[in-house]
């Protein structure tokens, strides 16, 4: 029996509807989406599909189009804290009533029909966003694309990030496999934009399939990183505009956040009359990414007399790189500001059992400088024995050992000088515990 009485006993039933917690068959969902009536959850539907760079992409679309005045949902997965972050109105998290009363709708709606925890979240985004008229919805995609919850809705704007290996399971083992996956959240007549500069083919034959129009980085809009961090952008041949830094840290945030102010120009090609185009300028643009909130994106925590720590959610080889760059920045002007301390680099890593931890670590081994593994709980998690097996072989010396979240943090201060660099990455799940224990210890 459905519960009645608290979000998250809904949650806990909700694990437990449908014998997987993965199911790639979009019938189910499709039928009970049929039955809700919910078609179309939005004037303006923007998908956002890729490997690395998804959730802050999606989160900078929804700033932008809000600063130009719309009403906008946000969908994104997973939480870091609370499951209201992955459905947002307006910017803000949705309250435990209104999860309730779409999940009750579902729960009506799908009669005999089991759905997995992502599926559930999925309609009551939708639900949300229809109830409140919303103009625009920006829905990051869970895993892949073609078969994603998500993709019941046809986007009238696919933003597809950059494509590594991941999800291989599920997705194929080559990059060009991947993408047909990725491509497949694009629809019939949908404006679709690229953040690489060279596309994989099955991107560009599944534009074509679809009569659909592509927009590439480097081709059809330009940034251009400036010495002072500022960065200019230009769509097509509009005029040249600079920008402050985008608020998320590292080189790779440039690229999301272009993606993401193209995502904003085609909202002025949109011909729905459901759909009101508004004005943006300059500033609009810059209000949008300078009000831009996302946790565990390289975040930066700091306390008195203490090591610096920062949080990120990477866990591929090709977010790895995109680290390693941001660290090595980092380092490089801690140096500089402190030419006579030696700056060292603590890693604790945990990792899911299904994600490539060589391949990860073999990215960073030049610039971090000690390794500690930590045990994750969980049916995909992992013990810190056994990542310390897998990564061992690329290291000149053992990781360290840890059994849980605070033993790491206690043992990676321990061994740290005030001056020092923690980094605490691998998965999201290591981010809503590594945060609340930095934050009771005074960390801010």
């Amino acid at each position: 029996m459905a519960p009645t009485n608290s979000l998250q006993s809904w949650l806990t039933y909700l694990e437990a509807v449908h014998p997987l917690s993965m199911d790639f068959k979009l019938a189910r969902i499709q039928t009970v989406y049929a039955r809700l009536n919910l078609a179309p959850i939005a004037p303006l539907i923007i998908t956002v599909a890729g490997t690395n760079g998804k959730g802050s992409t999606s989160t900078t679309i929804a700033n932008l189009y809000r600063a130009a005045g719309y009403e906008v949902g946000l969908f994104t997965s997973p939480h870091i804290h609370r499951f209201n972050e992955r459905i947002r109105l307006n910017l803000e998290e949705v309250e435990d009533s209104e999860l309730i009363k779409a999940f009750e709708q579902i729960e009506a709606a799908r009669g005999e029909i089991t759905l997995t925890y992502f599926e559930f979240a999925t309609l009551a985004a939708f639900i949300i966003f229809k109830e409140a008229k919303v103009d625009v919805a920006v829905l990051e995609v869970g895993l892949g694309g073609r078969l994603d919850s998500t993709n019941i809705v046809d986007a009238d704007i696919a933003v597809i990030t950059p494509i590594g290996l991941d999800h291989t399971a599920q997705l194929g083992n080559t990059l060009h496999e991947i993408a047909g996956e990725k491509a497949g959240v694009i629809k019939p007549n949908a404006f679709v934009v690229t953040a690489e500069t060279m596309p994989d083919s099955a991107i560009i034959d599944k534009v074509q399939q679809e009569q659909a129009t592509l927009y590439i980085n480097g081709k059809d809009y330009h940034y251009r990183i400036l010495d002072n961090e500022q960065f200019e952008y230009q769509w097509q041949e509009n005029s040249v505009i600079q920008l402050s830094a985008p608020k998320l840290q590292g080189l790779h945030q440039y690229q999301n956040a272009a993606a993401a102010i193209s995502a904003l120009y085609l909202s002025q090609l949109i011909q729905n009359p459901a759909f009101s185009v508004k004005p943006f300028d300059q500033a609009t643009i810059q209000a949008g990414l300078q009000s831009v909130k996302l946790e565990g994106r390289f975040q930066a925590l700091t306390r008195q007399n203490s090591p610096r720590v920062f949080l990120d959610v990477t866990h591929n080889p090709q977010g790895a790189m995109a680290l390693r760059e941001l660290l090595e920045s980092i380092k490089q002007k801690s140096n500089q500001a402190s030419p006579n301390q030696s700056i060292k680099i603590v890693a604790l890593l945990g990792m899911l059992q299904d994600k490539d931890a060589a391949g990860l670590v073999s990215h960073l081994t030049s610039v971090i400088d000690e390794w500690i593994t930590v045990s994750l709980e969980g049916d995909r998690g992992q013990s810190a024995a056994q990542l310390a097996k897998k990564i061992t072989p690329l290291l000149p010396q053992k990781p360290h050992q840890t059994s849980s979240i605070p033993k790491g943090c206690i043992f990676a201060l321990s061994h740290c000088e005030d001056y020092d660099i923690i980094l605490l990455f691998g998965s999201f799940h290591m981010i809503a515990e590594s945060l609340t224990w930095l934050q009771e210890n005074n960390y801010v």
